[in-house]
């Protein structure tokens, strides 16, 4: 039984590691960003679980060609040899909540946030120029998310569950100095954690 009850907590530390990867694969100081921006992964501590937090921004092949250049007193951005100086006219940003207990003890099933076969998340997205927030435009299509399971816990009736909501943002005229911020919130306006990305 103990080998169960481990295997829970387990799997949350492997899934936050890999966001951590993912997350650390391009540091501050590397040129180029393999097709996507990575928001830093983290987990969330709720009353009645934990959930590990983690996303990318991409935009067809304008990450992958994007390059960026120390220039000793700040950074520039090129594609092709060429200067850029703005994100594309748009983005898409993914987003993905892992649930999980903060301990090994498998006592109950993941947060409440992921009960049943509706994910009631909300999102607010913003775009951050040094201390100014202002609000991102969003497509006028909801959120899609898509829920998955995975690791069936034996003698338990549930599994761990994950939750993958993608947005389309407009971006055209933003700075690519500018970073953008996703708050996670609970279907009655708590915030869960914020997010933040940027090249």
């Amino acid at each position: 039984m103990s080998r169960y009850r481990n295997s829970r907590g387990i799997a949350l530390a492997l899934i936050v590691v890999m966001f951590s990867f993912g997350a650390d694969a391009r540091r501050k100081n590397d040129l180029t960003y393999n097709g996507a921006v990575n928001f830093g992964s983290q987990v969330v501590y709720l009353n009645d679980g934990c959930i590990a937090v983690g996303g990318s921004v991409t935009s067809g092949n304008f990450f992958g060609d994007l390059k960026r250049i120390d220039t000793g007193s700040q950074f520039e951005f090129r594609r092709n040899g060429s200067l850029v100086t703005e994100y594309p006219e748009s983005v898409t940003t993914s987003i993905r909540l892992v649930g999980g207990e903060c301990d090994a003890t498998l006592s109950r099933p993941p947060a409440s946030i992921f009960r049943g076969d509706s994910y009631s998340l909300k999102f607010r997205l913003e775009w951050k120029d040094g201390m100014q927030l202002t609000p991102a435009v969003v497509s006028s299509v909801p959120a899609q998310c898509t829920g998955a399971t995975s690791i069936p816990i034996p003698s338990r009736d549930f599994t761990i569950p994950s939750v993958t909501c993608q947005m389309t943002v407009d971006s055209r005229g933003v700075p690519l100095g500018d970073h953008l911020i996703v708050s996670v919130l609970t279907s009655e306006g708590k915030l869960l954690t914020r997010l933040s990305a940027h090249p």
